[in-house]
């Protein structure tokens, strides 16, 4: 029997977001019939990608301390210090971020960790499709305001689920992130939208109970979370 998990590790609020700026979905009038599909393009090496977030964040941090000290070491030059310090700031930042890299690499997740994580998603995969779940959320919610897959012509919506992957920190915090492209064809016009979905973080040992529906639950908040908005953009208000 599986154990709902609720209140586990760090708790963090998902981020979801369309493009900031970025090109805008023509909206559906209510009543139009429209056709949804979804599909997922595989990894380019037919793997989960977990992304080791310490690697980004130490050399950020190095970053900011190699150009304060950079910085600082230039006022020595006195007179010079108008040349000096734009200088020594550069250099500070390149040795900063070369460090921080290094801290960065230490924080990654073991390999045999990393490829436990996989396991555990391949098996979630084969009964959770995220695909199909994102398909079924966004038909249901369609269903509010369009008849949905009523027969040809109509709109059109393509859903393509790009990248579902995991991001680890160094004390083996995991969080997923899911990233797709909605496309829209009408009257001879398309558009397209770029979508994202960052999950909250959780311990590893969480992602990894097989007695737990953590996954499954992590899953279904990503595709509602993602047909929600995919759905609100495309209302005509």
């Amino acid at each position: 029997m599986r154990v709902a998990v609720r209140g586990v590790g760090v708790v963090t609020m998902a981020v979801l977001a369309g493009c900031a700026g970025g090109p805008q979905l023509p909206t559906i009038r209510h009543g139009e019939p429209v056709a949804i599909s979804v599909a997922m393009s595989p990894p380019a090496d037919g793997r989960l990608g977990v992304r080791n977030e310490a690697l980004g964040t130490g050399v950020s941090a190095g970053v900011g301390t190699g150009l304060v000290a950079g910085g600082l070491w230039g006022l020595v030059c006195g007179p010079l210090a108008v040349l000096c310090v734009p200088l020594g700031a550069l250099t500070g930042a390149v040795t900063g971020s070369a460090a921080g890299a290094v801290i960065g690499v230490t924080g990654a997740l073991a390999d045999d960790k990393v490829a436990k994580l996989r396991d555990r998603l391949a098996v979630v995969a084969r009964t959770h499709p995220l695909a199909a779940e994102i398909q079924d959320n966004v038909s249901t919610r369609a269903l509010r305001y369009w008849p949905v897959n009523a027969g040809p012509g109509g709109t059109r919506v393509t859903i393509q689920l790009h990248d579902l992957r995991l991001m680890s920190t160094r004390d083996e915090q995991i969080r997923c992130a899911v990233s797709l492209t909605v496309s829209v064809e009408a009257g001879g016009r398309s558009a397209s939208k770029d979508y994202s979905y960052l999950g909250g973080y959780s311990a590893l040992s969480v992602w990894l109970d097989p007695a737990s529906d953590f996954v499954d639950t992590s899953l279904t908040a990503a595709s509602q979370q993602l047909a929600a908005q995919i759905v609100a953009d495309l209302v005509s208000h």
